[in-house]
């Protein structure tokens, strides 16, 4: 029957449905990227304009328009809301998923297949940026998808699978832009030169790979270039240098960065990636040049990334499927008694296992009893954060508690050599419990960084004022107060100075809503006598000005 044909990809398809949909409406969008891209699909539905990115009815060069037109896609069906937001990255997490099934198999077997998905879904940021309203899940499959047809043309030596790279890499620029077809290309090489005796030098290939790989991002630039002159270039190639030089908006971090997010946002397995780096005599030549791709690719990513003077979490995300096919690679290899088990390896899973679970268990308690501990923060701001209600129950350690048990057991599964019993309840409960913290987390964390100044612009949706934040960046006022042309600088033809400047102190002809940070807030309104003070909430501090002062 060609369902039990077809059961391990069903079955996957049903566990993606069950771990990336529920919940995923049942929290504000965050700040900044979620309600960046959110906020672009929902103007561009409010305009009709959908070949333009634009962010408050200006045009937006920094990002390409492609996950955005998957979110409008998904925004015509369930409404504007966080839950279609989020939708696509929901399915792309079963594509995902469904997409590790099938390399694994076809590079090793089924088991191989299942391992992978079992530890990517059992990895906490893989998992979790699933449930996102980000372009990273999308551009990552999408990158990893040219590279692996990249490296299928050396299995068959069919042109057709650089045509497929292109495409996939054309996708990935439409996406987020060059990194989309620079990433593969450096990959590719690098493969080039470590098999330099093997295989021959592509440049025939990296030919068409460019050409056909660039078209659709340079047709689509075209156009706009056509329709809004330069701005688009020069726009978009002083953000690329801004990322490349500077600490854009302030993301800036160390030279090591990205290692430790990467080792600490795929835990648990990322402590066994060490054991993956050494040659196994029984791989064939396809397996041992796969593993010798995934680790130029990791590599790359952190080179890369490394160099690059912003520092995101999510920008070194493409080496999610690297780390992760590296450690299912170990799983197997332990699993089928072609890779001795260390104690080693057992003593790390517990070190950083029970460092999870004490994080885990420890952090509500500490949040439950913040009382306790804000007379000893100096900082005013940090301490009316921390005022705000969380609406802890006192009962979220139990999820700390419950993965402890799952470390627990897991080593003594490992003890006893029941390896496959040990990586399942290991991973399985990894995964359980990012699905069962989230929808508590999230809004609590939400409530201490930015609940109160969305509650606030919600308050104002839908009506004729303007709403200004004054002192930090953020997307929240655009996306929640349901912000029309009319209440832009776009109708003043002001620049965002010029309108910060004429809400504050210019003839104003309606009601304008300021946001403020607790110390730029006093500031305010010591210095401009006609604000007048709303309300001081959670850190933040809300005025307001009539027409005319009065």
């Amino acid at each position: 029957m060609k369902i039990a044909k077809y059961k391990h990809q069903l079955m996957i398809i049903l566990i993606g449905a069950l771990f990336f949909m529920p919940y995923i409406g049942d929290v504000h969008l965050f700040d900044w990227d979620e309600i960046n891209f959110a906020e672009a699909a929902r103007e561009m539905i409010i305009t009709g304009n959908y070949l333009n990115v634009m962010i408050d009815f200006e045009q937006f060069h920094e990002k390409p328009p492609l996950f955005i037109w998957l979110q409008v896609i998904s925004m015509k069906i369930f409404g504007i809301n966080e839950f279609a937001a989020r939708f696509p990255n929901s399915i792309i997490g079963i594509i995902t998923l469904l997409v590790l099934y099938y390399l694994g198999k076809k590079i090793y077997d089924e088991i191989f297949g299942l391992f992978w998905v079992l530890v990517y879904l059992g990895s906490l940021l893989p998992h979790f940026y699933f449930k996102t309203a980000i372009i990273d899940p999308l551009f990552n499959l999408l990158m990893y998808l040219s590279i692996y047809y990249i490296f299928n043309f050396y299995s068959n030596n069919n042109i057709k699978n650089i045509i497929f790279a292109a495409v996939f890499s054309s996708l990935a620029v439409l996406t987020k832009g060059p990194v989309g077809i620079l990433l593969p290309l450096i990959t590719w090489i690098t493969f080039i030169l470590i098999l330099r005796n093997k295989e021959k030098y592509p440049i025939k290939e990296i030919f068409i790979f460019l050409s056909i790989g660039l078209i659709p991002a340079i047709i689509w630039y075209l156009i706009i270039f056509l329709n809004s002159g330069d701005a688009v270039l020069t726009d978009f190639i002083s953000y690329q240098i801004r990322l490349l030089t500077t600490g854009e908006a302030g993301h800036e971090g160390p030279l090591y960065y990205h290692f430790i997010v990467l080792f600490l946002g795929c835990l648990p397995g990322s402590v066994l990636i060490l054991r993956a780096f050494r040659k196994n005599q029984l791989d064939n030549s396809l397996q041992n040049n796969f593993k010798i791709l995934n680790i130029i690719i990791l590599c790359v990513v952190l080179i890369v990334f490394s160099l690059v003077k912003t520092k995101i979490v999510h920008y070194s995300s493409l080496a999610y499927f690297s780390i992760t096919y590296l450690v299912a690679y170990v799983v197997y290899l332990v699993s089928t008694g072609k890779l001795v088990w260390k104690l080693s390896s057992t003593i790390l899973l517990s070190i950083f296992g029970l460092i999870l679970s004490l994080a885990l268990f420890w952090f509500p308690i500490i949040m439950y009893n913040i009382d306790i501990f804000l007379p000893k923060i100096d900082d005013e701001f940090t301490r009316e954060v921390l005022k705000a209600n969380g609406g802890w129950t006192g009962y979220e350690w139990i999820s700390g508690a419950i993965y402890f048990i799952a470390i627990i057991v897991t080593v003594v599964l490992l003890t006893l050599q029941k390896y496959i019993r040990a990586f399942m309840v290991l991973f399985s409960t990894t995964a359980l419990i990012i699905f069962l913290l989230l929808p508590v987390l999230a809004p609590r964390i939400e409530a201490y960084t930015q609940n109160a100044p969305i509650s606030f612009y919600k308050s104002l949706s839908g009506q004729e004022v303007y709403i200004q934040p004054i002192g930090f960046k953020t997307y929240a006022h655009y996306f929640y107060s349901n912000r029309k042309p009319s209440n832009s600088k776009i109708s003043l033809k002001m620049t965002s100075e010029e309108f910060e400047n004429y809400l504050l102190y210019g003839n104003i002809n309606k009601q304008a809503f300021f946001v403020a940070k607790l110390e730029k807030g006093q500031e305010l309104i010591k210095n401009n006598p006609e604000l007048r003070l709303i309300m001081i909430k959670n850190g933040f501090v809300f005025l307001t000005r009539y027409p005319n002062g009065t």
